[in-house]
């Protein structure tokens, strides 16, 4: 088995040691670990200038048609382009109750959206905290790798295979790392999704 050079071993616990430094877009949040600020909730005025409603209080759950499109609506996969002839479509449809139908649409998509998004960010939360143990871990055994390495009785085959666990850990992490940058996207995404069907929704009101 070749010997990774000493090197090679400080580079990857270097990476492993940067990786918890994380917190880059909420100063409010230390453990926060994407460059986007943390926004657990969307507002309602955020995201929609249309009638008034309080989404407490709203009975969008009754109308079974708004919640079928609500949940259709809601899934990235579909494109902005056939959300929006859905819309229009149910407010072809809708007859002289077009405009409230069209507000218990969206005050069903604010919740889903709102809900589906809060459950990311925690999940995010989670994954991050995870990659800080992760990270301590591999601080730790590098430590003793250290101690091990130093000593003059120490197998050389032994210190390999000790090495070579330490930088595979650092693999792991970093893989983690690139997967959790794709997933500090997704509530952006679900928020622009939002943004995007609240508008569509407002132009079918009269």
């Amino acid at each position: 088995m070749t010997k990774l050079p000493v090197r090679a071993l400080v580079a990857a616990i270097a990476i492993v040691a940067a990786g918890p430094a994380l917190a880059l877009g909420d100063p409010n949040d230390p453990n926060w670990p994407c460059v986007q600020r943390k926004v657990p909730t969307i507002t309602l005025g955020a995201a929609w200038s249309g009638p008034a409603f309080d989404p407490a209080t709203v009975k969008w759950h009754e109308d079974e048609e708004v919640v079928i499109l609500a949940d259709y609506l809601a899934q990235r996969r579909i494109k902005l382009d056939d959300a929006k002839k859905a819309i229009a479509d149910f407010a072809a449809k809708a007859g002289a109750d077009r405009n409230d139908r069209l507000v218990l649409l969206f005050a069903a998509l604010f919740e889903k959206l709102n809900d589906e998004r809060g459950d990311v960010i925690t999940g995010i939360g989670r994954f991050a905290k995870k990659q800080r143990d992760f990270a301590d871990s591999v601080r730790a055994t590098t430590a003793e790798l250290d101690k091990f390495r130093n000593d003059p009785k120490t197998d050389p085959i032994e210190a390999q295979q000790r090495t070579d666990e330490v930088l595979t850990k650092t693999r792991i992490f970093e893989e983690r790392q690139k997967a959790l940058t794709f997933v500090c996207e997704v509530p952006v995404t679900i928020e622009q999704r939002l943004f995007a069907l609240g508008k569509a929704i407002q132009a079918e009101i009269k």
